[in-house]
Protein backbone atom coordinates (compact mmCIF):
# COMPACT_ATOMS: atom_id res chain seq x y z
CA UNK A 1 0.00 0.00 0.00
CA UNK A 2 1.08 3.18 -0.62
CA UNK A 3 2.13 6.56 1.61
CA UNK A 4 -0.58 8.63 3.21
CA UNK A 5 -1.01 11.87 1.85
CA UNK A 6 0.37 13.26 5.13
CA UNK A 7 3.48 10.73 5.11
CA UNK A 8 4.30 12.02 1.13
CA UNK A 9 4.23 15.58 2.64
CA UNK A 10 6.70 14.76 5.68
CA UNK A 11 8.98 13.20 3.54
CA UNK A 12 9.06 15.79 0.25
CA UNK A 13 11.80 18.04 0.64
CA UNK A 14 10.07 20.10 -1.84
CA UNK A 15 9.88 23.84 -1.20
CA UNK A 16 6.33 24.35 0.01
CA UNK A 17 3.55 26.17 2.55
CA UNK A 18 0.05 24.96 3.45
CA UNK A 19 -2.78 26.89 3.65
CA UNK A 20 -1.91 30.90 4.27
CA UNK A 21 1.48 30.54 6.06
CA UNK A 22 2.92 32.09 2.56
CA UNK A 23 0.83 35.51 3.01
CA UNK A 24 3.66 37.33 4.95
CA UNK A 25 6.46 36.16 2.74
CA UNK A 26 4.89 36.09 -0.59
CA UNK A 27 5.48 38.85 -3.11
CA UNK A 28 3.02 41.57 -4.25
CA UNK A 29 1.65 39.84 -7.24
CA UNK A 30 0.85 36.08 -5.49
CA UNK A 31 -0.45 38.40 -2.62
CA UNK A 32 -3.19 39.96 -5.54
CA UNK A 33 -4.02 36.63 -7.08
CA UNK A 34 -4.79 35.00 -3.61
CA UNK A 35 -6.57 38.47 -2.40
CA UNK A 36 -9.10 38.18 -5.64
CA UNK A 37 -9.32 33.84 -5.12
CA UNK A 38 -10.04 35.08 -1.27
CA UNK A 39 -12.94 37.56 -2.53
CA UNK A 40 -14.70 35.04 -4.32
CA UNK A 41 -15.37 32.37 -1.64
CA UNK A 42 -17.38 34.43 0.72
CA UNK A 43 -18.24 32.56 3.29
CA UNK A 44 -17.56 29.01 1.25
CA UNK A 45 -14.03 27.47 1.91
CA UNK A 46 -13.52 27.56 -1.72
CA UNK A 47 -15.18 29.25 -4.82
CA UNK A 48 -16.32 27.15 -8.00
CA UNK A 49 -14.95 28.26 -11.27
CA UNK A 50 -17.76 30.06 -12.24
CA UNK A 51 -17.24 32.86 -10.17
CA UNK A 52 -13.77 33.75 -11.92
CA UNK A 53 -14.27 36.02 -14.57
CA UNK A 54 -10.89 36.92 -16.25
CA UNK A 55 -12.11 40.48 -16.57
CA UNK A 56 -11.82 41.14 -13.07
CA UNK A 57 -7.95 39.74 -13.17
CA UNK A 58 -5.32 42.55 -13.58
CA UNK A 59 -4.03 42.31 -16.62
CA UNK A 60 -0.27 41.81 -15.98
CA UNK A 61 -1.45 38.69 -13.88
CA UNK A 62 -3.34 36.68 -16.62
CA UNK A 63 -0.27 35.96 -18.29
CA UNK A 64 0.79 33.88 -15.04
CA UNK A 65 -2.79 31.27 -15.11
CA UNK A 66 -2.99 28.45 -15.11
CA UNK A 67 -6.69 26.15 -14.75
CA UNK A 68 -6.18 22.30 -14.30
CA UNK A 69 -9.65 19.92 -14.48
CA UNK A 70 -9.30 17.65 -12.31
CA UNK A 71 -10.66 14.11 -14.06
CA UNK A 72 -12.14 11.43 -12.30
CA UNK A 73 -10.23 8.66 -14.63
CA UNK A 74 -7.20 8.94 -15.79
CA UNK A 75 -4.86 11.08 -16.74
CA UNK A 76 -6.71 13.09 -13.82
CA UNK A 77 -5.67 16.49 -14.51
CA UNK A 78 -5.54 18.53 -17.14
CA UNK A 79 -4.62 21.49 -18.00
CA UNK A 80 -7.93 23.93 -19.51
CA UNK A 81 -6.37 27.07 -19.89
CA UNK A 82 -2.69 27.98 -19.87
CA UNK A 83 -1.53 31.58 -19.75
CA UNK A 84 0.77 33.29 -22.57
CA UNK A 85 3.83 33.64 -19.84
CA UNK A 86 3.35 29.75 -18.67
CA UNK A 87 3.39 28.46 -22.59
CA UNK A 88 6.44 30.91 -23.68
CA UNK A 89 8.14 29.20 -21.08
CA UNK A 90 7.48 25.73 -21.75
CA UNK A 91 8.02 26.81 -25.49
CA UNK A 92 4.43 25.78 -26.72
CA UNK A 93 1.07 25.61 -25.11
CA UNK A 94 -0.21 22.13 -22.89
CA UNK A 95 -4.02 23.84 -22.95
CA UNK A 96 -6.05 20.83 -23.25
CA UNK A 97 -2.99 18.47 -22.55
CA UNK A 98 -2.72 16.08 -19.64
CA UNK A 99 -0.56 17.77 -16.60
CA UNK A 100 2.04 14.55 -16.04
CA UNK A 101 4.45 15.22 -18.30
CA UNK A 102 3.36 18.59 -19.38
CA UNK A 103 4.42 19.98 -15.76
CA UNK A 104 7.28 22.75 -15.73
CA UNK A 105 10.76 21.29 -15.87
CA UNK A 106 8.41 17.87 -17.25
CA UNK A 107 10.43 18.53 -20.73
CA UNK A 108 14.02 18.79 -18.66
CA UNK A 109 13.79 15.40 -17.04
CA UNK A 110 12.48 16.52 -13.89
CA UNK A 111 10.76 14.23 -11.68
CA UNK A 112 7.13 15.11 -11.54
CA UNK A 113 6.62 13.56 -8.04
CA UNK A 114 6.55 16.44 -6.14
CA UNK A 115 4.49 18.76 -8.69
CA UNK A 116 1.88 16.15 -8.79
CA UNK A 117 1.73 15.79 -5.00
CA UNK A 118 1.65 19.06 -4.89
CA UNK A 119 -2.20 18.88 -6.83
CA UNK A 120 -2.79 16.15 -4.34
CA UNK A 121 -2.53 18.32 -1.55
CA UNK A 122 -4.86 21.05 -3.20
CA UNK A 123 -7.15 18.20 -4.13
CA UNK A 124 -7.83 16.11 -1.70
CA UNK A 125 -6.69 19.02 1.36
CA UNK A 126 -8.64 21.54 -0.18
CA UNK A 127 -6.77 23.79 0.94
CA UNK A 128 -3.90 26.55 -1.19
CA UNK A 129 0.00 25.31 -1.86
CA UNK A 130 2.56 28.02 -2.04
CA UNK A 131 5.51 26.51 -3.90
CA UNK A 132 8.81 28.31 -4.16
CA UNK A 133 11.94 26.75 -6.91
CA UNK A 134 14.06 27.39 -9.70
CA UNK A 135 13.16 26.36 -12.87
CA UNK A 136 14.41 26.73 -15.99
CA UNK A 137 12.24 26.96 -19.70
CA UNK A 138 12.19 27.84 -22.88
CA UNK A 139 13.25 31.22 -24.35
CA UNK A 140 10.45 33.47 -25.27
CA UNK A 141 9.08 33.26 -28.11
CA UNK A 142 9.69 29.86 -28.75
CA UNK A 143 13.34 28.85 -29.42
CA UNK A 144 16.31 26.53 -27.28
CA UNK A 145 15.94 25.73 -23.55
CA UNK A 146 17.47 28.12 -21.35
CA UNK A 147 20.99 27.12 -20.24
CA UNK A 148 20.26 28.53 -16.14
CA UNK A 149 17.91 28.57 -14.07
CA UNK A 150 15.03 31.91 -13.59
CA UNK A 151 15.52 33.45 -10.74
CA UNK A 152 12.71 31.99 -8.83
CA UNK A 153 8.82 30.43 -9.82
CA UNK A 154 6.91 31.29 -7.13
CA UNK A 155 3.74 29.43 -7.87
CA UNK A 156 0.06 29.32 -5.96
CA UNK A 157 -2.71 26.41 -6.33
CA UNK A 158 -5.97 27.47 -4.99
CA UNK A 159 -9.09 24.93 -5.05
CA UNK A 160 -11.97 25.64 -7.32
CA UNK A 161 -15.42 23.63 -6.74
CA UNK A 162 -18.49 23.77 -8.17
CA UNK A 163 -20.12 22.16 -4.76
CA UNK A 164 -17.86 23.35 -2.08
CA UNK A 165 -17.51 19.73 -1.32
CA UNK A 166 -14.81 18.24 -4.15
CA UNK A 167 -12.18 20.11 -5.99
CA UNK A 168 -13.16 19.67 -9.37
CA UNK A 169 -10.28 22.87 -10.66
CA UNK A 170 -7.10 24.16 -9.48
CA UNK A 171 -6.61 27.48 -10.40
CA UNK A 172 -2.63 28.46 -10.11
CA UNK A 173 -0.94 31.53 -10.53
CA UNK A 174 2.83 31.37 -11.48
CA UNK A 175 5.55 34.68 -11.08
CA UNK A 176 8.32 34.18 -12.80
CA UNK A 177 11.13 36.35 -12.09
CA UNK A 178 14.55 37.06 -14.97
CA UNK A 179 17.87 36.69 -13.27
Amino acid sequence: MGKSLDDEISSSTYPRLLGTAFLDQCSPAIRRIWDYWDSLRGARQMPARRDIDPLDIPVDLLPGILLTEVLQAPPWLRYRLVGTAQAALRGRDPTGQPVQGNYMGAHLGVAGDDVMLNYRIVIEKRIPVYTYNPVAGALPGGGSLRQVPLRANSSLLMPLSSDDSRVDMVFCFSELEEP
